[in-house]
């Protein structure tokens, strides 16, 4: 949708969802920077879905660990798909529109959510449309997009709750603004027809600066959002990963609902999610690319890394770990073992933030 500009402007590109995008367009840590105000992104290689029929909500109530039964036009709500042994398929952000319910995936997971939904659809009136190449993605950062959306458009977006979507029209085209920053870095999605594209990117031009992967792969690990292929695995649970805020432990049968509910009630729970600071340069952080590494204390192997970038704010690398709780003890020493190098570490708390409704399913680092 938007290939010429990337090819153009962007560099050393890395794959995400079977598409190539930019690692960065000027640097990584000018777009970071940026993310704080105003910055963008195009994240169409996300996966779109569109579930129809009269059933549509009640199925997929009994495929996911959220509460969505009560959501009204435009209502939305962080789900998870989970299989029979109560680990993850996918996260997704879904809302309600006039007759349809509207998700989007992880990366390169449309078909998989897709096949999972059919896999359970037996006389209900339910069909599921893969719309991934009908519409691009932008998405906002940064405190002042809500604003940067006004100037450019008209639209005033600046008290939609969170998860939330609204239809906006600029230009006689209409696009669906909703409110993120659950499971992702971001403020606002802006879901566009894939022809209007280059046209709400160009106008944005002005306001946001373009950001790269590299640069949104940080924010996320300092937010501590668990990503799918890197803490969301088929090797971990919800709770494991940090996804407990998107299980509603009050609602009936699910798939694998019966292994989540053992797990809390019984506090079966044997991992968390942690981040962990650690002493490595700039240029090691990105070699050491390889994932998962492994964490030691002492010689007695504790857990993962599963995530990691380098943070100038930290003054060293920063990353998210999956650790055995018997063995978590903040602020010790640590070290990940690379076949190549050991790097020194400690583990840091991630603790929901009590003082934002809006986005109290975000984490935050703990400050020492």
């Amino acid at each position: 949708m938007l290939t010429e500009f990337h090819q153009n402007h962007g560099r050393a590109f890395v794959e995400a969802g079977g598409v190539q995008i930019p690692a960065y367009y000027e640097s990584a840590g000018g777009e970071f920077r940026a993310a704080q105000t105003a910055a963008m992104m195009d994240r169409s290689f996300i996966g779109k879905l569109r579930v129809l029929g009269k059933d549509r909500e009640s199925l997929l109530h009994r495929l996911t660990t959220n509460e969505m039964r009560h959501l009204k036009i435009s209502g939305g709500v962080v789900n998870i798909f989970t299989n029979a042994k109560g680990r993850v398929v996918d996260v997704v952000e879904m809302f309600v529109e006039a007759d349809s319910i509207f998700l989007l995936t992880s990366p390169g997971r449309a078909a998989l959510v897709k096949g999972w939904i059919e896999k359970y659809t037996f006389i209900e009136d339910v069909r599921s449309e893969e719309v991934t190449s009908h519409y691009g993605v932008i998405s906002l950062f940064g405190a002042e997009s809500a604003a940067r959306l006004h100037q450019v458009f008209g639209w005033d977006v600046h008290d939609l709750p969170a998860q939330q979507a609204r239809v906006c029209v600029w230009d006689g085209q209409a696009v669906v603004v909703q409110r993120s920053g659950a499971i992702a870095p971001v403020d606002f999605n802006l879901i566009v027809p894939a022809a209007e594209m280059k046209k709400f990117w160009a106008s944005l031009l002005a306001q946001a600066t373009p950001l790269g992967f590299a640069a949104y792969e940080r924010l996320r690990i300092h937010r501590g959002l668990p990503a799918v292929g890197k803490e969301i695995t088929d090797e971990y649970n919800p709770h494991e990963v940090g996804l407990y805020p998107f299980i509603d432990f009050e609602k009936g049968c699910y798939i694998g609902q019966e292994v989540i509910a053992r797990l809390d009630t019984y506090q079966k729970v044997q991992r968390q999610l942690f981040g962990i600071e650690l002493e490595i340069d700039e240029n090691q952080a990105s070699r050491l690319a390889s994932m998962p590494a492994p964490i030691y204390a002492g010689e007695q192997l504790i857990g993962q890394l599963t995530s990691l970038c380098f943070s100038p704010e930290r003054g060293g690398g920063l990353g998210l770990a999956v650790i055995r709780k018997q063995f978590a003890a903040p602020a010790d020493p640590v070290q990940v073992r690379w076949p190549e190098h050991t790097a020194a570490g400690k583990l840091q708390i991630l603790s929901l933030n009590p003082n934002n409704l809006n986005e109290q399913s975000k984490f935050l680092w703990k400050q020492n």
